[in-house]
């Protein structure tokens, strides 16, 4: 069982590198500053400049000609020299307690003489209201300039020690689904079946995970593992999604046979042959994300299925920014062109028209490469996987 003590896994070169990005960026888009509220994305863009995990009481000012401060709640018991131990890339100095980290980030703002200046915030979607009152009350010429996407691209590309540590993340998840399909059997609860499979995610320190399991032909929608008995020869999807406590996550799809399919489920399969070829030659950089999706919305189309839940990028967390969706009318549109090096999990929902059975889900991460795109969740890989 992996202990609690975090040991740091990415260099000082790759802290600078980030904090070299972000200054370069600022700098040409004119903002003196960076405001990142902690809550943003599952607390990635917090993590991803401190190495901490961000939650809605953090708050990290980065100035671009200066060095960033970390506000942490009065009441923690995380203190600065805590998170400096733990491997905070601020000094125990520029970590500070705040009973308002609002006000104290406008107090920061003043004293670096930055009041009258364009501060970029990541990001007003999380940023509530009253802290964003208190912060203009301080600083009413300051003015506040939307950077979730500014931000966003400057994590997206990964570096290689990102994606060193996103292969173990795969490996972490390639481990988990074997050990599912070794246990698998009817006669178990789906719970029962999961259980397994969880405690490999757990003996690997992982810190936030959502499994999902689908058992029931008449559904058209994964759920949590309950006590749904397990019939042969009713097929079963396994998707767990999961991030390291040290951050960087994976996730990977897979549909376990009894036998071979038939009829739609048949079609179905072949449809994921092709969506795989598709994702590889059309994700690439300078795609918009919309167009990306809407090529996967319109093959499911073509095969005579609807889809939902298309996929997203995955880095420090598994879902990170941006969503994958096929308009801008859709709950998690994001406008985002796709980057060379990064990184998505790609999981349409299959079902029948009208929201009808039969349901089928496959999902794999492919690596948004200069010249290719390549699938980067190679294990199980059987379209479906027969369980032996």
């Amino acid at each position: 069982m992996a202990k609690h003590k975090l040991i740091p896994e990415l260099t000082q070169k790759e802290k600078e590198r980030r904090w070299s990005l972000l200054r370069e960026q600022l700098k040409k888009s004119g903002l003196s500053a960076l405001i990142v509220y902690g809550e943003t994305q599952l607390g990635v863009p917090l993590h991803y400049l401190s190495q901490v995990w961000g939650t809605k009481m953090n708050m990290l000012v980065f100035p671009v000609d200066s060095d960033p401060v970390l506000f942490i709640p009065s009441n923690t018991i995380r203190t600065g020299r805590l998170l400096v131990e733990q491997g905070c890339w601020l000094p125990e100095e520029n970590i500070r307690l705040s009973v308002n980290t609002a006000v104290d980030a406008a107090k920061l703002i003043i004293d670096r003489r930055l009041h009258k200046d364009r501060i970029g915030i990541d990001s007003f979607r999380f940023w509530p209201v009253y802290e964003h009152q208190a912060f203009t009350e301080l600083c009413p010429d300051a003015q506040l300039v939307e950077a979730h996407r500014l931000f966003g691209e400057i994590r997206g590309p990964k570096s290689n020690e990102e994606l060193d540590l996103i292969q173990k993340a795969i490996r972490i998840s390639d481990l988990a689904h074997y050990t599912f399909l070794a246990n698998l059997k009817p006669g178990l609860t789906e719970e029962e079946a999961a259980n397994a499979a969880n405690e490999i995610l757990t003996a690997y320190d992982i810190i936030d995970r959502i499994i999902l399991i689908h058992s029931r032909p008449e559904l058209v929608y994964p759920g949590f593992p309950g006590p749904t008995i397990i019939e042969k020869p009713n097929p079963v999807t396994f998707s767990p999604e999961f991030t390291r406590r040290l951050g960087y996550g994976a996730q990977m799809i897979r549909a376990y046979w009894w036998e071979k399919p038939k009829g739609e489920f048949k079609k179905m399969f072949e449809l994921w042959a092709e969506m795989r070829q598709m994702i590889e030659q059309e994700f690439r950089p300078g795609v918009e994300i919309t167009a990306a999706g809407k090529k996967i919305q319109d093959l499911v189309n073509q095969w005579g299925f609807e889809c939902d839940k298309l996929g997203h990028a995955v880095g420090l967390a598994y879902g990170d920014a941006p969503y994958i969706t096929a308009g801008p009318n859709e709950r998690d549109h994001m406008e985002w062109t796709i980057l060379t090096n990064e990184v998505y999990a790609v999981h349409p929902m299959v079902r029948g028209r009208g929201g009808m059975p039969p349901f089928s889900m496959i999902g794999d991460m492919y690596f948004i490469g200069k010249d290719e795109t390549t699938r980067m969740t190679t294990a199980l890989s059987g379209l479906p996987e027969m369980i032996p």
